[in-house]
């Protein structure tokens, strides 16, 4: 490739081929043009007939090909930058929910991993193509708004205090009353090691904390920043002490093991269940504090401002 006609028809090629199929001849023939009478220019102005040097010289000021197709057509990236926050949200999610499973496993991490970016591609691709469709723009509700129904309120706090609360504290009682007298029998029972221990007297506290928040949403007729961000509080706190009875209990001092529940194998049933309840709350706690953290309340406009941001006109 030794002529000055070959490095431009290299260098307009390479370029084309970065962009969209339907654009790429009419810009290969604009670019050609425009190169080939910027030479001839070129070599006029020197005196001498144009040749390689003198074309890649002229090329290098016009950029690698790809920065030139970029001029044309930018080129988007494979996630949508608007997806960005949900797409750290989601990863995070995989990662608690490798680390809170029994058996961690890297190659688990990169495959889910794979797939969510694969996912969020795939939602980038649609967009472009329909962006008027499924994952167009819809208008919303603030989360956890100022103004709230009290009978909503009232009922979540109702719910916690039927479950998980009542089950939690005497979870024998309330699987014999949900059964009508026939769950097994003496399966649930505590023993009086847990009964008293801290872990679950603060776990206890926690869900109280829960029931509080929503009845004082309730009172107030809707969520204030305090009780936004109180329950954000309690249910990191909740999270991480359902997290705790998925291991093996001690008391706080000397670290004598005692179990949970009297069944002898009950235990290795349920701590499962408390990880994935924790992981559960913990991850609904942590999206709640990334919703605190983007959450958007316009100030009022300054004392004597005209409404709506217009400017006074004289």
């Amino acid at each position: 490739m030794k002529t000055a006609n070959d490095v431009i028809e290299s260098w307009v090629r390479d370029v084309a081929r970065q962009l969209p199929r339907k654009r790429r001849d009419d810009v290969a023939f604009e670019l050609r043009a425009l190169l080939q009478e910027e030479l001839a220019a070129t070599a006029a102005e020197a005196g001498r007939a144009p040749d390689r040097a003198m074309a890649m010289a002229l090329l290098a000021r016009f950029g690698r090909p790809a920065e030139a197709a970029a001029r044309y057509e930018p080129r988007r990236p494979l996630i949508d930058p608007e997806d960005n926050h949900a797409f750290l949200i989601w990863t995070l999610v995989v990662l608690v929910v490798i680390g809170m499973s029994a058996e961690r496993s890297g190659d688990e991490a990169l495959q889910l991993f794979g797939v969510l970016a694969l996912v969020f591609m795939a939602i980038a691709w649609f967009r472009r193509r329909r962006p008027e469709g499924r994952f167009g723009w819809k208008p919303r509700p603030q989360p956890k708004p100022a103004r709230a129904p009290r009978w909503q309120a009232l009922l979540a706090a109702a719910g916690l205090a039927v479950f998980p609360l009542a089950m939690y504290v005497a979870p024998q009682a309330f699987w014999d009353i949900a059964t009508f007298g026939h769950g097994v029998g003496g399966g649930l029972a505590l023993t009086d090691a847990f009964a008293r221990s801290w872990q679950r007297m603060a776990t206890i506290g926690w869900l109280l904390a829960y029931i509080a928040v929503w009845l004082a949403v309730a009172v107030q007729g809707g969520w204030r920043r305090w009780s936004r961000r109180f329950d954000i509080l309690a249910g990191l706190g909740l999270g991480m002490m359902l997290l705790a009875h998925a291991a093996p209990m001690a008391t706080l001092l000397d670290r004598v093991p005692f179990a949970m529940f009297v069944l002898p194998g009950a235990d290795a049933v349920a701590m499962p269940w408390f990880r994935f309840a924790g992981a559960i709350v913990l991850l609904g706690a942590l999206y709640d504090l990334y919703v605190e953290w983007s959450r958007v309340e316009p100030a009022p406009a300054p004392s004597g401002a005209p409404a709506g941001g217009a400017t006074a006109s004289a």
